[in-house]
């Protein structure tokens, strides 16, 4: 079985975990995984970074944008996430913009300045980073009575008060980028991430503000106090203590990760569930209707599907699918009563996680915004990103309830894949 830090450093980038997740997506050793994660964090808050875990801010850019040298042909391309689809779509032209992403002007738009501008970085390679900006999104606005340059690629609005250099250095330029991945591979299907960039390595251009997330390092710089220090460590000695309660034999027929990301699994579905409580602004499971709330969710979420289908044959699968879920909780108490734990320490893990965001968003970085009607809200950063130093795994650390509710219902101004 592949370990869960393992899998995601092998991975290519185009979705980061949440760390409470790995419960349900690797089961019992994606739990042990989890509070390794929560305990490099912590050795990294408290200065100790060769034992600890590089610790970056997560930006709010959008599209996602890949770019370099392929190294089948040896030609500059620039890529949505799509390029790591069955039947990759990759662009070398305009015309090919057009023709993979024209449906999506927007985009189709920003993929062309990149195509125009990114070969002034020198790229060595295949780089993955977040849009920022185009020259037409940067705006001038007053918030809180102070004049800003604004621009807000996909949840978040960025803010730099007009009179710092960084404002006129993003004003004079035609594009922005984060960069946050590299790949290395000889063909684009083998490519394997390092997340662990640094944009020194570039060329400078006269047309192309390029960061990476490695400015916004916490490391050290957001310790915690003796007294918040007992409480985390407290909190994660007790959910190691209750992991190792879980009947594993248990968890393995519920959260088996070869199956985990099929869609008739429990973990496919609980995720699916858990991202619906968020999108609803309902936060945590109560753990005393967990199992109930779930059963009564899949059979929500699965009755108009095979409502649906004309088939026999169509609807017969997926009422299979949806039985053998309920069957295989409702089988023995061992089955739901792991289940409600399960969910119990997937809420635990949650709040350990958001004290540990709440320190590091202490740390100083761009201004940044919600959209409220006529006016902006303050909010956080996006979150956080914690890589292995050992491993190269990297795992997301995100106040799910603030910002992923906010990015579900979010209207986005960048177009489509």
């Amino acid at each position: 079985m592949i370990k869960f830090s393992t899998y995601l450093a092998e991975a290519k980038l185009t979705h980061l975990e949440h760390l409470e997740d790995a419960i349900f997506n690797d089961g019992y050793y994606g739990g042990v995984e989890a509070l390794k994660i929560l305990n490099g964090v912590i050795t990294t808050l408290q200065g100790n970074t060769s034992k600890g875990l590089n610790i970056t801010s997560k930006v709010d850019g959008a599209p996602s944008i890949i770019a370099g040298i392929n190294p089948e042909n040896k030609k500059f391309f620039v890529a949505t996430k799509a390029l790591f689809n069955k039947t990759p779509k990759i662009n070398y032209t305009d015309a090919d913009i057009d023709a993979n992403h024209g449906h999506a002007a927007s985009l189709a738009d920003k993929m062309k300045t990149a195509l125009k501008l990114f070969p002034q970085l020198g790229i060595k390679g295949i780089w993955q980073g977040d849009f920022m900006f185009i020259a037409s999104d940067i705006k001038k606005e007053t918030i809180d009575g102070e004049k800003m340059i604004t621009f807000t690629p996909n949840t978040i609005t960025y803010a730099v008060p007009i009179d710092q250099p960084l404002a006129k250095e993003i004003s004079s330029k035609k594009v922005g980028v984060i960069w946050h991945t590299q790949y290395t591979g000889k063909t684009i299907a083998d490519l394997s991430a390092v997340f662990n960039v640094n944009v020194n390595s570039l060329k400078k251009s006269k047309d192309v503000w390029a960061g990476d997330v490695n400015f916004q390092d916490v490391s050290g710089t957001a310790t915690l106090t003796k007294t918040e220090l007992k409480a985390v460590r407290q909190s994660i000695s007790n959910a190691e203590s209750r992991l190792k309660k879980f009947d594993k034999k248990a968890m393995a027929v519920l959260f088996d990760p070869a199956t985990a990301k099929q869609e008739g699994s429990i973990a496919f579905n609980l995720n699916i569930y858990i991202n619906a409580l968020t999108r609803d602004g309902k936060g945590f499971v109560n753990k005393q209707k967990a199992v109930g709330g779930f059963i009564d969710f899949i059979r929500k979420r699965y009755q108009p599907k095979i409502d649906k289908l004309k088939s026999a044959k169509g609807k017969a699968k997926q009422q299979a699918e949806l039985n053998k879920m309920i069957s295989t909780i409702n089988g023995n108490r061992k089955m739901g009563a792991t289940l409600a734990y399960a969910i119990e320490w997937h809420n635990d893990v949650a709040e350990i996680k958001l004290a540990l965001i709440k320190k590091m968003e202490q740390v100083s970085s761009l201004p940044a915004f919600i959209k409220k009607g006529n006016g902006y809200e303050v909010t956080g950063p996006e979150g956080f990103v914690a890589v292995d130093h050992a491993t190269n795994g990297a795992v997301k650390f995100v106040n799910r309830l603030e910002f992923s509710r906010n990015n579900f219902n979010a209207i986005k101004n960048w177009g489509g894949k």
